[in-house]
């Protein structure tokens, strides 16, 4: 399937945010503590881009948004979040084509890796990354212990393996 992946204006960011709650409403409920992309709103993803840089992106298939992920720039490297795509949509490789367009990304402004957080109960998650190239840097725990989270890096660009 063909899919247009470009950044999102500021006025479609109610549309990052409806990809990104049919994508993520699968966790309401499985995850303790709850994903915070569940209670994000536009407004909320408005301010995070206005307060950190970055953006949002947004896949098209035709005339209907597909897929959705976050970014800002954080020296030394692109951090990507929420990368959303909604139910029907998935198994095509758009997960992998908006992590390749976030790697064209970095590689414009010159940052040298991207950065992620995936949670760790999310194991097909944490096997997507570690498919595409990145590696495990960081283990966090949450304060209640029910869960935790890795961060995973990619070198991007120049000098890369």
């Amino acid at each position: 399937m063909n899919y247009e992946i470009r950044t999102a204006d500021m006025d479609e960011l109610g549309l990052v945010h409806d990809t990104m709650m049919l994508a993520f409403e699968e966790y309401r409920g499985r995850l303790h503590p709850p994903s915070g992309a569940l209670s994000e709103d536009t407004e909320t993803i408005r301010q995070k881009i206005s307060e950190h840089g970055g953006g949002a992106l947004l896949a098209w298939s035709g005339d209907k948004p597909v897929g959705s992920a976050q970014y800002s720039f954080r020296a030394p490297f692109l951090y990507v979040g929420r990368l959303s795509v909604i139910p029907e949509a998935r198994g095509e490789g758009l997960g992998k084509a908006i992590m390749k367009h976030f790697e064209k990304l970095a590689v414009q402004h010159r940052y040298p890796e991207i950065r992620l957080g995936v949670r760790l109960s999310l194991q097909d998650n944490i096997r997507f990354y570690l498919k595409l190239g990145y590696e495990v840097v960081e283990e966090h725990a949450y304060p209640e212990r029910t869960d935790g989270w890795y961060i995973l890096r990619k070198r991007v660009g120049a000098g890369t393996a």
